[in-house]
């Protein structure tokens, strides 16, 4: 009978009991790697010098380009790994959310930005292109995603060692 009970309560025990898999792994790893090149594409647009705005205008495009190509990567493999666990299920389905209508969003204005003067005005009307093509019905999702994450020892500790991950906390400066 003590077996049986044993059983039954290792059986009823939360995501949180059990190792890290390696598809839980690889969907922590999907979910940051959606991020980074959007992230150091980022960092290099803020690096122009705003008195060029051809260099402007190519790094604006490198960073929606870099967005509309990551997230749809990110997308795509967390559909393929679905959600890391029972307790993330809802976490999970936001965020494909996030992650879908970011990536038309921003592959939305692409062609729009491309058409774009690059002049003084440049980052003013791509910022308002960028806003007049976005689909992202919420996004206060991705950060609801990190804090989901971060609640989890589990899931916190597969963030601490995720190469993609640590990029973007540093900045997407080499660590």
């Amino acid at each position: 009978m003590l077996v049986g009970a044993v059983v039954l309560t290792s059986s009823c025990g939360s995501d949180e009991d059990k190792p890290l898999t390696d598809a839980q792994g690889q969907w922590v790893d999907a979910f940051c790697g959606g991020l980074v090149p959007g992230m150091k594409a980022g960092v290099e647009l803020k690096a122009q010098d705003p008195a060029n705005p051809a260099a402007v205008k190519t790094a604006y495009l490198k960073l929606v380009t870099a967005n509309a190509t990551a997230l749809a990567g990110a997308e795509k493999k967390l559909k393929e790994l679905g959600p890391p666990s029972d307790e993330l299920k809802d976490v999970h389905e936001r965020l494909m959310k996030y992650v879908s209508e970011s990536a038309r969003s921003y592959a939305a204005a692409q062609a729009p930005v491309e058409k774009l003067e690059p002049d003084a005005r440049f980052w003013e009307n791509a910022e308002k292109t960028l806003a007049d093509t976005s689909q992202v019905s919420s996004p206060e999702e991705l950060r609801a995603t990190f804090d989901a994450l971060e609640k989890s020892p589990k899931y916190a500790a597969a963030i601490g060692k995720s190469v993609p991950c640590g990029e973007l906390k540093s900045g997407g400066q080499r660590q």
